[in-house]
């Protein structure tokens, strides 16, 4: 094993099999023989190339008809990593026709054409993956709207909320992945066929070719060369890292609220899952854990692939290369995320009973801010605060609900009576907006889930 996302035993907890294939070395040299051989066919069209020599290069480009292990010595004589296998196609062509195979092109071209292929494969995976999170997503907060739980702030118990709204606001920041990830793919899979020093130099009627080559790739055209102009890379490798870190978001929230003195979320337990080789009792949350893993694993290929930008001249091997790194590895760690994130939500639990419960765990202090609001409605709000929290500063030491000592008070003694106070300590009626802000995505997300599955 040479990389973690190779290994047979624990390679599935970093990719998947599609990412895995795409990124394969047969998969990648067939992909650019397919480049060579779509690049002859359109030259033969052309007349730029006999169409003869154009259909025979299409016919010998297949991984099949060639001997690999020849290439691989000639790899390893030349250190060049296209040339061996233009030869090898050569040489298995009829008549020295192999002799027009990537005319006029430069490596460089058919190896970024290609890794956009390998982004556009990753990308639609990836796309694909998420929208079905979002699918989950607005079934839960559909389920979830009016389930009651404790809001948090800093780490401490705030005031009232509700699941459903805390799931609309993963589900909208999810959505605005998908709106970035729908404008973004027509800005960044473009095809590369410039040449030499990205003029076109050596490629007769070399924009006619360059557009007619797009088109049967299906990938958009070029406006300029991009050898040294790596912003459609780092796009997309900021977006999938994103859209990890949106998924480690929601799963962190998970490994947290299922800490057992919250024990609000769970992941399902199946027969004979273990959580510990030594504390029998132990159910982890292990699938949350590893999606915080891959989303913070991203921002490393982040950072690779800004620096790739800052290249020299017309051609910088040294961007081009780290691609090959950044681009495998975002793919693989933001596509096994969304794997393993979209089974979590559909099979998660959702402990109703241990949220109602925990609303009562620090009696009223989750209404001070309705307390404060009640008593600044006669005394004025800045004067109400410095009141409600002098009282919960007691209530902190003495273990006490804060309105028994608000109503020793004067100010709340002589304007408010119990029975108002404890009119205010209603759950239900304490989470503002909640509903209707998560209804609110819950339509967006139905709009544009229909409008997606219309295409």
């Amino acid at each position: 094993m040479t990389h973690i996302t190779e290994s047979k035993f624990y390679g599935k907890r970093f990719t998947t099999p599609e990412t895995r294939l795409i990124f394969a070395d047969e998969t990648r040299y067939q992909r650019w023989l397919n480049i060579e051989a779509a690049l002859a066919l359109v030259q033969g069209e052309l007349g730029v190339i006999p169409i003869e020599a154009a259909e025979e290069i299409a016919q010998k480009a297949k991984l099949e008809n060639l001997d690999l292990e020849r290439v691989k010595i000639d790899l390893e004589l030349t250190s060049h990593s296209l040339v061996p296998l233009l030869r090898e196609v050569q040489r298995v062509c009829r008549g020295g026709l192999g002799e027009y195979i990537h005319y006029g092109a430069t490596t460089q071209d058919i190896q970024d054409t290609a890794t956009m292929l390998e982004m556009l494969d990753a990308f639609r995976i990836i796309r694909r993956d998420v929208r079905a999170i979002a699918r989950t997503l607005t079934e839960l907060a559909t389920q979830h709207k009016e389930t009651l739980m404790v809001g948090r702030s800093q780490g401490q118990y705030a005031l009232t909320t509700t699941f459903g709204y805390r799931v609309a606001i993963w589900l909208d920041e999810l959505l605005r992945h998908l709106k970035r990830m729908d404008e973004a793919e027509e800005r960044i899979f473009v095809i590369s066929l410039f040449g030499g020093v990205g003029n076109m130099s050596c490629l007769p009627r070399g924009i006619e070719t360059m557009r007619m080559l797009a088109k049967r790739l299906h990938l958009n055209p070029a406006n300029t060369s991009w050898h040294t102009a790596r912003d459609r890379i780092a796009e997309f490798v900021m977006l999938l890292s994103m859209t990890a870190s949106t998924l480690g978001k929601i799963c962190n929230e998970i490994y947290v609220l299922s800490r057992t003195e919250c024990s609000e979320l769970a992941e399902p337990y199946t027969p004979g899952k273990l959580g510990s080789s030594t504390m029998p009792h132990k159910r982890n949350p292990e699938v949350s854990a590893q999606v915080v893993l891959l989303a913070r694993m991203t921002k490393y290929n982040v950072a690779m692939s800004l620096e790739a930008m800052i290249a020299e001249d017309d051609r910088d091997l040294r961007s081009l290369r780290a691609d090959w790194i950044c681009i495998p590895e975002v793919c693989s760690y933001t596509a096994a995320a969304a794997t393993l994130c979209g089974e979590l939500l559909k099979k998660l639990d959702i402990c109703q009973d241990k949220m109602a419960t925990n609303l009562k765990v620090q009696e009223d202090f989750i209404f001070s801010e309705q307390y404060m609001i009640a008593l600044g409605e006669i005394i004025g709000k800045q004067s109400a605060h410095s009141v409600v929290y002098e009282a919960s500063m007691q209530a902190y030491e003495s273990g006490q609900p804060i309105i028994n000592h608000l109503l020793k008070h004067p100010q709340v003694e002589n304007n408010l009576s119990r029975s108002e106070l404890e009119d205010i300590q209603s759950p239900a009626n304490r989470i503002g907006a909640a509903k209707e802000l998560t209804q609110a995505i819950i339509d967006q997300s139905n709009r544009y889930l229909e409008f997606v599955e219309k295409l």
